[in-house]
């Protein structure tokens, strides 16, 4: 079964990542795609299972439902865990996607 993050938007994430080396780093240029950059090389290098995915929020189209979304956009599947990490100290809910949740049934 898969794993899929469901992380704030990427200017969100974008932002915290600069705010934190900015601050480690005082001075030093920054690319601007950094968050990309980190999650590529976080992937690669991270030693996580193949089946874990990282999924920035505005990547979800807004108007569907989060589980067909992930079903339609990235594949996932009745029993794939999805961990919601929302922006700042809002926290963190992990829950399944339900069964029933199929490409074939989210495309009806």
């Amino acid at each position: 079964m898969a794993t899929f993050y469901l992380l704030p938007p990427r200017a969100c994430l974008a932002e915290s990542v600069v705010g934190l080396l900015s601050r480690l780093l005082p001075g030093l240029p920054l690319p601007a795609d950094l968050w990309d950059v980190i999650a590529d090389q976080l992937a690669s290098a991270g030693g996580w299972a193949s089946d874990v995915f990282l999924v920035p929020r505005d990547d979800l189209p807004p108007d569907e439902p989060v589980a067909v979304a992930l079903t339609q956009a990235f594949g996932a599947e009745p029993g794939d865990r999805v961990v919601e990490v929302a922006a700042g100290a809002a926290g963190v809910r992990g829950w399944v996607v339900p069964d029933g949740m199929s490409v074939a049934a989210a495309a009806r």
